[in-house]
């Protein structure tokens, strides 16, 4: 399954879309860690926890049942995927970065593209996951994603205010 991830407002709403059909909404708070997911009537919560925020879980927002949880073992951060564990990492294409089984086959990756007021990108996931839980491993991924361009991004910007240069 292809979707492409749009940021369609300036607001931090993203979509994903299959076609020009809304498969899941993600909305990520500016002064906060965490995000809210909606796919079809389902209203999730994605939640970092741990001390440094080595943990994400995804949550039913009505329930509190825990439906996903990626955690870090060493140096690794790992995802129960379609019964399999799945690891977060670099997929060596450009920006690309995704869960792994363990023979090195992709489930889920995803790209992003951060711009100076929106993200977009797309997120393909494995032909073998069932639908629901391939919204779901996509929509995390993509929350993943929009983290790591953003912390990338704060990071650059600390360099260049504390070196004082822009290139």
């Amino acid at each position: 399954m292809k979707l492409r991830l749009v940021q369609p407002k300036l607001r931090r709403v993203s979509e994903l879309r299959s076609g020009d059909e809304v498969v899941a909404t993600l909305r990520i708070p500016l002064f906060r860690r965490g995000a809210e997911i909606e796919i079809g009537d389902q209203k999730l919560a994605i939640e970092p926890s741990g001390l440094v925020r080595t943990s994400v879980a995804v949550r039913d927002a009505a329930s509190g049942d825990e439906r996903m949880r990626v955690v870090r073992e060493n140096l690794r951060r790992v995802l129960e995927l379609g019964g399999q564990r799945t690891e977060w990492r670099s997929l060596g294409w450009g920006s690309t970065y995704g869960f792994v089984d363990a023979a090195g086959k992709p489930l889920v990756r995803g790209k992003v593209s951060p711009g100076l007021t929106r993200t977009n990108g797309e997120i393909e996931v494995a032909d073998s996951l069932p639908e629901n839980e391939a919204l779901l491993a996509a929509a995390l991924t993509a929350y993943l994603l929009i983290r790591k361009a953003e912390d990338n991004s704060s990071a650059a910007s600390s360099t260049v205010a504390a070196t004082g240069s822009t290139g």
